[in-house]
């Protein structure tokens, strides 16, 4: 019931705030401009600020659920002090583009203040502090990569943080179970605005602050004492990770450097068949819940 009950506070929250983030953004000039690049698709400018309520309205709840005892102190501070690393580069990101070494340093910093509070997978000593690290600047990248449609990313992660809330149940991982709910509700509120046609997108403050929650969720779940318990978190994360992975071989192959950006995703392909934005989203969409699916009955089947 509290979970069902953050879920909808959370929604709601998002619901009030995203239309004043956006009235702000305009005023202020936070907006994506598309002019003179070509791997952007939208026409008018858009907002880019929807990772700033994100962050905001879920950070707010859980530091409230923190201050009243209904979480565990130290992982919620790992969590959003982390987390506020990856949205603060983020943020600098989307005013001012910076190097592939910057991003690759600043989520790598983000992945040592998750180990410096104690998250990390569970794995021997000289394993798990670059498997937890890899899997930070992983989903920070994934995630990233999926923000190129409308409602994609934001929807994936929806998506991903039901399959971890059934892990959390399943496991009576109770700050797990919170966090993904809550989340789910934030992005469910984000999506009202975010979903083709677009009025506000999420950025690189919220793509880098998602993918940094999902590598948290991973971890808090991954461990080596079984190949499922490896596997199963990376594929809730789902269509993201495989995308990224597939991207980074193709690029690989055509000689160029893996952070050099395109438009030959799979959601690229899918509208370059002629698909609408909304209907390749959907597709998507399928996809994401089948890997989830997988994942967690993989998980839970031999946990």
């Amino acid at each position: 019931m509290k979970e069902a009950l953050l879920w909808g506070l959370g929604f709601l929250l998002t619901l009030v705030v995203i239309p004043w983030v956006r009235r702000v953004s305009f005023n202020i000039g936070y907006l994506d401009q598309s002019e003179g690049d070509p791997l952007k698709i939208h026409g008018l400018p858009v907002p880019h600020s929807g990772g700033i309520a994100i962050f905001g309205v879920f950070g707010l709840l859980m530091i409230l659920l923190t201050l009243t005892g209904q979480v565990e102190g130290r992982l919620v501070a790992g969590l959003l002090v982390g987390g506020s690393v990856a949205f603060g580069l983020g943020v600098w990101d989307d005013l001012k583009p910076t190097t592939p070494g910057i991003r690759l340093a600043g989520a790598i910093m983000a992945g040592i203040v998750l180990i410096l509070f104690g998250s990390r997978v569970e794995a021997p000593l000289l394993l798990s502090l670059p498997l937890t690290l890899f899997y930070v600047l992983g989903a920070i990248n994934a995630i990233n990569l999926q923000d190129g449609l409308d409602g994609l990313a934001g929807g994936m992660v929806a998506l991903s943080c039901l399959g971890f809330a059934f892990l959390s149940s399943s496991t009576g991982q109770t700050v797990m179970l919170t966090i993904s709910f809550l989340l789910g509700g934030v992005l469910l509120g984000f999506l009202f605005f975010n979903s083709s046609p677009a009025s506000i997108f999420m950025g690189d403050s919220g793509s880098y602050f998602l993918g940094f929650v999902q590598a948290y969720l991973a971890i808090s779940f991954s461990n080596l004492q079984h190949w499922t318990n490896f596997l199963g978190p990376i594929l809730i994360i789902g269509v993201p990770v495989l995308d990224t992975f597939f991207t980074i071989l193709r690029r690989l192959k055509k000689g160029v450097s893996p952070f050099t950006g395109d438009r030959s995703h799979f959601y690229d392909f899918l509208v370059g068949k002629g698909l609408t934005v909304r209907q390749t989203v959907v597709i998507s969409y399928g996809i994401q819940a089948v890997l989830i699916s997988f994942g967690v009955g993989l998980y839970t089947s031999f946990h």
